[in-house]
């Protein structure tokens, strides 16, 4: 059965309920004002490669309303903006020693994206010391659901490496699926950071991996980003020197994620980095909340606490600083997720 979304979403979205709510209280559509020339207004097109989502609050509570309240984040956006998501909290929690824990958090997923097609993409996460059950799921995943992505590999929380034969045998499966893979790797260290934080040893694992595995596509998850405050040590620059000196050029193979636009080493990016290998990928939550907080305020900070203007245009004006054209922040926001995940233009 076709699902039919009937939503004060997609009804605010026609011409009649434009017209009607202008008639009314135009202050509630001025988005869907033309502009001066007569033409409707077009918002940017923004795809983030990492969200993590959880339809469970931290009362341990159900969140009845998951999809209105995650949806509503991307329409009061100021791009046209869409998710590729992944499990979240107690759902990463269970999968330590739980094997049957893996479906479960891959349906809750699952759930959300059939429900809003082509806003949000599934991500598959597994844990491979379970390795029967991470190779079943991955087919139902990408099998028979359609999702875009392996990954977040959480190697530090599940306890294995990329380089154990067990992830082996699924990355192995990730590249008969024709998805990348998406392999944390800590942005920043801090005293108080934990095994999170491990950034170059797990590099250094992902580079382990994808020698013995060179088909795949690994994305370097969060390898661009930088500290809440000044006590977070980034590890961007010694991402990037370890890349420059270990390889006699860029690996093709390599999608390096930028997570914090504000970063220091986002110039050094733009000019080392292809930049058909950039993406997108914030980390952003849904643990504060509902209503949750904007699209835009960093990973694991309050919003009235952002640096900066939590919205889309503050990622493009840091880019543009950086020395990004259009056409690289127009690949880095959208084209480029879009072509990794090979959806229709």
């Amino acid at each position: 059965m076709t699902h039919t979304d009937i939503s004060r979403r997609n009804f605010v979205m026609t011409t009649s309920a434009a017209a009607l709510l202008s008639a009314t209280a135009p202050f509630l559509c001025a988005h869907a004002a033309p502009a001066a020339d007569g033409s409707q207004t077009k918002k940017r097109r923004w795809f983030d490669t990492h969200i993590h989502v959880s339809d469970v609050g931290r009362d341990g509570k159900k969140r009845a309303k998951m999809l209105d309240e995650l949806l509503d984040v991307l329409d009061r956006c100021d791009a046209d903006l869409r998710f590729a998501v992944c499990p979240d909290a107690g759902y990463v929690s269970a999968m330590r020693t739980d094997p049957a824990a893996m479906l479960t958090a891959n349906r809750m997923v699952y759930e959300l994206c059939r429900r809003a097609p082509g806003r949000l993409h599934g991500c598959c996460m597994v844990n491979p010391n379970f390795t029967d059950e991470a190779l079943r799921v991955m087919k139902i995943c990408f099998g028979e659901w359609g999702f875009v992505q392996l990954g977040e590999m959480l190697t530090y929380i599940h306890n294995y490496k990329m380089a154990d034969a067990a992830t082996e045998k699924v990355v192995r499966a990730a590249v008969t699926y024709d998805v990348p893979v998406h392999v944390h790797v800590g942005t920043y260290w801090h005293k108080k950071a934990g095994s999170s934080g491990d950034g170059m040893n797990q590099l250094a694992d992902l580079m382990l991996i994808a020698e013995r595995v060179p088909e795949a596509k690994y994305i370097l998850a969060h390898a661009i980003g930088c500290g809440p405050t000044p006590d977070f040590i980034s590890w961007a620059d010694m991402i990037l020197d370890t890349i420059k000196g270990v390889y006699p050029a860029y690996p093709r193979n390599f999608w390096i994620e930028i997570r914090d636009f504000q970063c220091a080493a986002l110039a050094r990016t733009l000019r080392e980095v292809p930049v058909d290998r950039l993406l997108s990928g914030t980390d952003w939550t849904t643990r504060i909340g509902p209503p949750f907080q904007n699209y835009g305020t960093m990973f694991d900070m309050k919003e009235g606490a952002n640096p900066f203007p939590p919205e889309v245009a503050s990622f493009v004006g840091f880019l543009r600083k950086a020395g990004a054209s259009e056409a690289d922040i127009d690949r880095i926001g959208y084209q480029n997720a879009r072509e990794l995940y090979k959806l229709p233009a």
